[in-house]
């Protein structure tokens, strides 16, 4: 969930971002010239610290109607919290698809980071949701298909691209459903044979402590 502030509270957060990165349909390359566009922006915490004693992790939202744009914001421990419990999925798009900040890793740290339990079934989730809503007459099949796409890779120890999204949003509605029923089975499978974990096998210091580790 995001609690939406105020422009004044925007004018005040946003000089403490740290970086930032487009998100949704810009991101997918799914938009079109009348969609928004969505910043997810990291910002520095409030306390010059940890965000540990928080009361919550939802993010914070702006909508700048005049502009079309949408910025949510987080903080760093927000963004991996939020990613890592499985709540969200557009922090772990961050991680895949976009480039710089926190998503600046190897190719190998990226799959350990992602091919998570957790993550592999917030795609599919996601995606049984929106299966759901079609009945109620809301056309998303393609961010379920992307979802289980998503979801499908990782759970083969391959990261998702961008460039494969270009075709998405055909599937039938049928083979939709049985292939996200196929994937949550395969994902739970793996989980109690030990292939998957709730989270990463690895813990990832950065590349700098990394390099000092190895020496």
């Amino acid at each position: 969930m995001n609690i939406k502030i105020s422009k004044e509270e925007f004018d005040y957060i946003i000089k403490l971002e740290c970086e930032r990165h487009v998100v949704g349909s810009r991101l997918y390359g799914s938009n079109s010239e009348k969609s928004d566009t969505d910043i997810l922006i990291i910002y520095k915490s409030f306390h010059g610290g940890s965000d540990l004693y928080y009361p919550n992790f939802h993010q914070f939202q702006y909508d700048d109607i005049e502009n079309n744009v949408q910025y949510i914001f987080t903080s760093y421990e927000q963004f991996y919290r939020n990613m890592f419990s499985g709540d969200s999925t557009i922090n772990v798009d961050v991680i895949l698809f976009s480039s710089g900040g926190v998503s600046d890793m190897v190719y190998s740290d990226k799959l350990n980071m992602c091919r998570t339990y957790n993550i592999i079934k917030s795609y599919i989730g996601f995606a049984r949701r929106d299966l759901k809503m079609i009945k109620r007459g809301k056309n998303k099949l393609f961010h379920i298909e992307r979802g289980l796409y998503c979801a499908r890779k990782l759970i083969s120890g391959e990261l998702p691209m961008l460039c494969d999204f270009n075709n998405f949003g055909n599937m039938d509605i049928d083979d939709l459903r049985r292939l996200e029923v196929e994937l949550r089975g395969e994902c739970n499978f793996l989980l109690d044979s030990g292939d998957l974990t709730l989270f990463p096998k690895r813990y990832i210091l950065g590349s700098f402590i990394n390099s000092l580790e190895e020496k």
